[in-house]
């Protein structure tokens, strides 16, 4: 069972924590180096913590904004995943755009084929790609949205 919760300032070094573990490999593969986010600079206002048991074993960061949601984060630690928890937490978040009859974005930096394959499947589409990233979108049956925010915009 997984439970979630809003996350707080304490949670900060549990989330750089993470986040080094899960994307540390996939930025030196890309960049040949991973700096990592100051624990302070972490958004726990749009971030929800995974619980299993308790225990924090992940997180994910939910932006709103006019035209769509944008899954900024959604790790797990690797020992729970592929368990159907990342699919979980996915659907949990692809209901809150639909109910706000916003699409769901995101982006996946080009070695983590794992992510990408696991958002494939999940039936999200591949709408732009730079030199590091894809950006995937859930198809979206409200209304039209304007075009994709700049690829240039942080994530």
């Amino acid at each position: 069972m997984l439970d979630l919760r809003p996350a707080t300032p304490a949670d900060s070094d549990f989330l750089a924590a993470l986040e080094r573990e899960v994307m540390e490999a996939h930025a030196l593969a890309l960049w040949g180096q991973f700096l990592p986010a100051v624990a302070s600079a972490f958004d726990v206002s749009n971030t929800r913590i995974a619980l299993s048991e308790g225990q924090p074993v992940g997180y994910l960061m939910v932006e709103r904004h006019a035209q769509h949601l944008r899954l900024r984060k959604l790790y797990l630690a690797p020992g729970y995943q592929g368990r159907g928890w990342g699919a979980a937490l996915l659907a949990l978040v692809r209901a809150e755009a639909e109910a706000a009859r916003l699409p769901l974005r995101l982006s996946v930096l080009k070695p983590n084929i794992r992510a990408l394959a696991f958002y494939l499947r999940e039936g999200l589409i591949v709408v732009e790609t730079t030199q590091d990233r894809l950006f995937l979108q859930s198809p979206f049956t409200g209304q039209p949205v304007a075009v994709m925010e700049s690829a240039a915009s942080p994530l």
